[in-house]
C-alpha cells in the first residue's frame, strides 16, 4: 500500500475557536494509483497534503507513505514530490536562477549532479523553459514559476506525487503537456499520484478514483464515472424542429411550451428540464429531458416517435452525461441539504460503491 491514513485529525485555533480542519479520516491508496481529491475551499485538502509531506503535524492519528511514518520526515521527503498551488512560487529562491534552484532541491533529494542536470535540462526543454534556465526566478511570469515548481517535484522521480493545483497559471498548451507527462510518470514509473485541483476536466481525465472531502471529512470515495452517474442521472439532449403552428404569430417557445412538456410527460414519462429556441425562423428547438418512468433508451425511443407523429424532424437525440463539475456542485448541494437529516438517512442517500482496495 502506498499511502495509509489512520484516524487522522488536525485542529487549529482561530480567534479562540477550535476548528477541525481534518476530522478523524482514514484512507488507503494503492501503489501506482492516480487519485483525485476534490472539495470546496476550506474542506481540508491542503491540510491533508501538507501533513503527508511532513510540513504539518497531525493533532491525532497516523499516516504512512510506502510503509514509512510521516513522523520520519527526512525519509518521507526522499520519496515524495509535492506542489502546493502557489501562484507566486514562494517556495523558490527568488534571487537564484531557475537552474540553481532546481539543482539545489535535486541535491537535497539525494541525486548526483550529473543525473540531476540531465533530468533538469530534459524537463526544462519539455516545458519550453530551457532558454530561461539562467534567469532569476523573480524575473519569471506566474506560469513559468508554476512550471519550475512542477519540474522540481518530478526531477527526483518520486514514488509518490502530492499535487495541489499543479497547473495553476499554466496556459492551455502547457496544461495539456503537464497532463500527458503526469500520465506517463504514473504509467511508466508506477508513481502514485494524489491530485488536488479545481480543474474538473483535468481530474476527470486523469484519475481513476475520486475522493471528496468536505468539512474535514471524507464524504465520498468512488470512480469519477460512478460519481457522475449516481449524483445526476443521465439526461437526453434533443434538437428538433416542428412545422409552423396553424395560428400565425405563435411559436412553440411562447405558448405551446407547457403543452410540449405535458406531451413528453404523458408519452415518454420524462421531464423537460430546459427548452430554448435555436432557430426561430425554422421552428428549431433545443431541449434537455430527464428520464423518469422508463429507462434511458426507451425514453429516447418514445420521444423519437412523439416528434415523428407531430411531423417534426430530429437533428440530434442522444444521452448526455453531466460533467464532473455539475455533479460535484450538485453533490455539495445535496450534502448541505441533508446535514440536518439522521446519520442513517445520509448514509443511505450517499451509499455509492467504494474502492475494493479499501474494503
Amino acid at each position: 500500500m502506498s499511502i495509509e491514513i489512520e484516524s487522522l485529525s488536525k485542529q487549529f485555533t482561530k480567534k479562540g475557536k477550535e476548528i477541525n480542519a481534518l476530522d478523524n479520516i482514514s484512507l488507503k491508496i494503492k501503489e501506482g494509483s492516480f487519485v483525485g481529491l476534490l472539495g470546496p475551499n476550506g474542506a481540508g485538502k491542503t491540510t491533508l497534503t501538507k501533513i503527508l509531506t511532513t510540513l504539518l503535524l497531525p493533532s491525532h492519528g497516523e499516516a504512512y507513505i510506502d510503509g514509512i511514518s510521516i513522523k520520519e520526515d527526512k525519509k518521507i521527503r526522499q520519496i515524495v514530490g509535492a506542489v502546493f498551488g502557489e501562484t507566486g512560487g514562494r517556495s523558490l529562491y527568488y534571487r537564484l536562477s531557475v537552474l540553481d534552484n532546481l539543482m539545489f532541491y535535486s541535491t537535497l533529494s539525494g541525486l548526483s549532479k550529473p543525473v540531476a542536470k540531465k533530468r533538469i535540462h530534459s524537463l526544462l526543454n519539455y516545458f519550453d523553459l530551457d532558454e530561461k534556465k539562467n534567469a532569476l526566478v523573480m524575473k519569471l511570469s506566474t506560469g513559468m514559476k508554476a512550471k519550475v515548481l512542477l519540474i522540481r517535484s518530478l526531477v527526483p522521480f518520486p514514488k509518490v506525487l502530492l499535487l495541489d493545483e499543479p497547473t495553476l497559471g499554466f496556459d492551455a498548451e502547457s496544461s495539456e503537456k503537464a497532463k500527458d507527462l503526469l500520465n506517463e510518470f504514473n504509467r511508466e514509473f508506477g508513481t502514485t499520484i494524489l491530485l488536488t485541483s479545481h480543474n474538473f476536466p483535468e481530474i476527470d481525465e486523469l484519475t481513476s478514483r475520486l475522493i471528496l472531502i468536505d468539512s474535514g471529512k471524507i464524504v465520498q470515495d468512488c470512480a469519477p464515472l460512478v460519481f457522475k452517474q449516481k449524483v445526476i442521472q443521465e439526461y437526453i439532449h434533443l434538437i428538433f424542429s416542428l412545422p409552423p403552428l396553424p395560428t400565425d404569430g405563435f411559436k412553440m417557445s411562447q405558448l405551446p411550451t407547457e403543452i410540449f412538456k405535458k406531451l413528453v410527460r404523458d408519452s415518454a414519462g420524462a421531464e423537460v428540464t430546459s427548452l430554448k429556441e435555436k432557430d426561430g425562423l425554422n421552428f428549431v428547438y433545443e431541449v434537455t429531458i430527464q428520464p423518469i418512468d422508463y429507462p434511458l433508451n426507451e425514453t429516447i425511443s418514445r420521444i423519437t416517435v412523439l416528434i415523428l407523429r407531430a411531423s417534426g424532424e430530429i437533428y440530434k437525440i442522444a444521452p448526455y452525461m453531466p460533467s464532473l463539475k455539475e455533479s460535484f456542485l450538485a453533490f455539495l448541494a445535496m450534502n448541505k441539504t441533508n446535514t440536518v437529516t439522521e446519520p442513517e438517512a445520509r448514509e443511505e442517500i450517499f451509499n455509492f460503491p467504494i474502492q475494493e482496495e479499501d474494503v
